[in-house]
């Protein structure tokens, strides 16, 4: 069992940021003892998996949605309704894999100017030594 600062340690987050996430219902709620809140392990991993989809860049929003119907692997796959999870799982995450593959190439062209930018000083760089050398 993990207490609210465990899981904040554990993953990086603030103990603000958990309270946040679970008042806006990325999170559910956890057990209480004595007023406190308890983690479980399942609890931990729940916490990380949410913080590798924000570290994404997936909105709150995006993440509040894909997570509604809570942990999809404590349920009995012959659940009703399902289907329809996963379906909805899966258009989430396929609009922020686009998403994500345009902001790659937006970072590849700004990649390519630093890098030409960067090769254009060194240029200079060896022309204004080459004259020093040479006038020396």
């Amino acid at each position: 069992m993990y207490s609210i600062g465990d899981i904040a340690e554990i993953t990086g987050l603030t103990a603000y940021t958990i309270r946040y996430y679970e008042k806006i219902g990325v999170l559910p709620s956890p057990s209480r003892q004595d007023g406190r809140r308890i983690y479980s392990e399942q609890d931990l991993q729940y916490v990380r998996f949410i913080h590798g989809l924000k570290a994404t860049g997936m909105s709150l929003e995006d993440i509040a949605a894909f997570t509604q119907d809570g942990c999809l692997l404590t349920r009995d796959p012959a659940e009703t309704g399902i289907g329809e999870m996963l379906s909805k799982r899966m258009a989430i995450l396929d609009g922020h894999i686009r998403l994500l593959e345009q902001q790659i190439l937006q970072l590849e062209a700004v990649k390519a100017v630093a890098q030409e930018k960067s090769a254009f000083y060194a240029d200079l760089l060896e022309k204004e030594e080459r004259e020093r050398s040479g006038s020396a």
